[in-house]
């Protein structure tokens, strides 16, 4: 998807922003299972505007360089940047500039799906990986179940045709000559609850979302305020995200 071409990048944060404890969820995972030392080269690939890349060069005490294909996305990225330890460089997932072996980690958020080529991609990310590095991966799959898809059913076949599955990721990464050494299911906090979810959602910062017609996104939305009014106040809105780590 262009994301470009679409006014996604203005409202993503907003719509898209996960809180300080979600956030926090996601680095104590890559502490465990991928563990970068201080200094490391950590590679934010599909980086958006930059929701993870600040807070992994602080929390392990490195270099941060953030790729993304959109330039809309960066300069949202680079207007929220605070510190000197993170770039940003326009380039796809195919096509890294980075040397080889130079990097100790790569992390991708949300974003694997996307890709044009994801066989090399997960090349590209052996490449550029020192020997014993880490890929990082958090991505909804084809097996997940996630609230959108019981709001909004015009997005069943864009996400069955898009969305891999576990096997499918599992096998572009152990093709590229990689292993993996963690899959788990992780379900994290989305909104505290399911009004501040509609409000979200209403922003359309979503690359399903805004290919549905227009009729069915207002059905949908229908749907889940009508759901939110009635939902017990304070009930916290979760999904299931997939969790990968390869080893080079």
């Amino acid at each position: 998807m262009d994301y470009d071409g679409t006014g996604i990048a203005r409202v993503y944060d907003k719509a898209r922003t996960l809180a300080p404890e979600a956030l926090r969820l996601w680095l104590d995972l890559v502490g465990r299972d991928a563990a970068p030392a201080p200094g490391s080269l950590i590679i934010d690939l599909g980086c958006g505007t930059g929701r993870f890349s600040e807070p992994l060069a602080e929390r392990f005490d490195a270099r941060v360089i953030g790729i993304d294909p959109s330039s809309k996305m960066l300069d949202q990225a680079r207007r929220k940047l605070r510190g000197d330890r993170v770039a940003f460089e326009t380039a796809s997932a195919s096509a890294l500039p980075i040397a080889d072996g130079a990097a100790d980690l790569v992390f991708m958020s949300m974003v694997f799906h996307r890709f044009d080529d994801a066989a090399a991609a997960a090349r590209e990310c052996r490449r550029v990986l020192r020997a014993g590095g880490h890929v990082a991966l958090r991505n909804s799959t084809r097996e997940t179940d996630f609230p959108k898809y019981h709001f909004f059913p015009a997005i069943e076949p864009i996400v069955a045709k898009e969305l891999p599955s576990r096997s499918r990721i599992a096998e572009h990464f152990e093709n590229a000559g990689m292993r993996l050494s963690v899959h788990e299911i992780v379900p994290q906090v989305v909104a505290d609850d399911w009004q501040a979810y509609a409000q979200k959602t209403s922003l359309r910062a979503d690359s399903f979302l805004s290919r549905i017609s227009d009729a069915d996104f207002a059905a949908g939305m229908a749907a889940l305020r009508a759901h939110a009014a009635e939902a017990p106040p304070g009930e916290a809105v979760t999904e299931d995200v997939d969790w990968f780590v390869f080893v080079a």
